[in-house]
């Protein structure tokens, strides 16, 4: 699966996606990623992507032209209208939109391409979200810009992905697995520590009765 993030703060998106199960993701080449810096599709020396509202307000708005300039070339826009997106979705990072949830995540994990575009400032102008497909929210409060919210759903769709982590089994069974589940109590070594101990019933060796209390406090 691939995965296109628009931003105009690349660096803060690459230092996380080198490492850990995201780079480990494309290095077994499960998925791949690409950042692309929004202020490399402006018409102007400045590089300019943001601009006074009209009508008056306090800060600035993310410019409609850099972003079409940048879905087109991605093959996303053309003559001002959306491709065919065919498995492939655009999603832009907004605190008004539709509440990312684990089934979101797992219906993404069925396109083939994710592409998220991450703002800034006081939001995009509103001709933007004539070229995406969906609004997502991470939340209902307010990040400073969408880039942390956008690797907040990459990340949490790419390790859906068979190949992505290690173990496969590590999502069965944990949290929201399924639509109410939730994962049970888990314990390490030391056995005791300070007084507190792990439950008897998990050192019992008895399987079925170990599934029936992890089934019971899940």
């Amino acid at each position: 699966m691939r995965f296109d993030i628009v931003t105009i703060f690349p660096d803060l998106v690459y230092h996380y996606t080198n490492d850990s199960i995201l780079g480990l993701g494309q290095k077994n080449g499960e998925i791949k990623m690409k950042v692309y810096d929004l202020r490399d599709f402006t018409n102007d020396k400045y590089r300019r992507v943001d601009d006074r509202p009209y009508g008056g307000g306090a800060g600035m708005i993310l410019q409609v032209e850099p972003i079409y300039n940048c879905l087109e070339k991605l093959g996303l826009v053309e003559n001002g209208k959306k491709t065919n997106r065919t498995k492939t979705k655009v999603v832009i990072m907004d605190p008004a939109g539709k509440v990312f949830k684990q089934a979101t995540a797992k219906k993404y994990t069925k396109l083939d391409r994710l592409v998220l575009l991450c703002g800034r400032y006081e939001g995009f102008d509103e001709r933007v979200y004539k070229f995406v497909d969906e609004k997502i929210s991470v939340g209902e409060y307010v990040l400073a810009g969408g880039e942390l919210a956008a690797l907040m759903v990459v990340e949490s769709v790419a390790r859906l992905i068979p190949g992505v982590l290690g173990n496969d089994k590590s999502i069965v069974e944990e949290t929201f697995s399924s639509e109410k589940n939730k994962e049970y109590p888990q314990y390490t070594r030391p056995e005791n520590f300070g007084g507190l101990k792990v439950p008897k019933i998990l050192l019992s060796g008895d399987h079925k009765k170990i599934a029936n209390w992890r089934r019971k406090r899940s």
